[in-house]
């Protein structure tokens, strides 16, 4: 004889919550990057995105080797600064944050590149 077993689902209550608010996180940034001024939007972001890379950058070329650690330090610090200065895009400059923690190859190599150009000009 086989009984029938029911299969019981292994997300908790909680993760089903996490999981609805995530969903709704991303659907109010796909509405803001997308809606009926998601041109306007999307051109601020790519300029507010541009401004930290490049404090990013000159906060980390006195450096010689880039930690993960020491990058992801240096992100947050200048998302915080630029949330006290931009106030109204707070949760977009967080999403910048995350964006940029994720190019940590690219821009620590410009930083460190930046860095030897400068002292073998200083030498020369």
């Amino acid at each position: 004889m086989i009984k029938n077993k029911q299969k019981t689902s292994k997300i908790s209550k909680k993760q089903m919550v996490a999981i609805g608010a995530g969903v709704a996180a991303v659907g109010a940034g796909a509405y803001y990057l997308f809606g009926p001024k998601g041109k306007k939007h999307r051109k601020e972001a790519g300029v507010l995105m541009g401004k930290m890379r490049k404090e990013v950058t000159s906060r980390l070329k006195n450096v010689k080797k880039v930690s993960t650690p020491l990058y992801h330090k240096t992100v947050d610090l200048v998302a915080t600064e630029y949330k006290k200065q931009y106030k109204a895009n707070e949760k977009e400059i967080r999403a910048l944050a995350q964006k940029l923690k994720g190019e940590l190859k690219t821009t620590a190599k410009k930083a460190v590149s930046a860095a030897v150009k400068r002292k073998t000009n200083k030498r020369k």
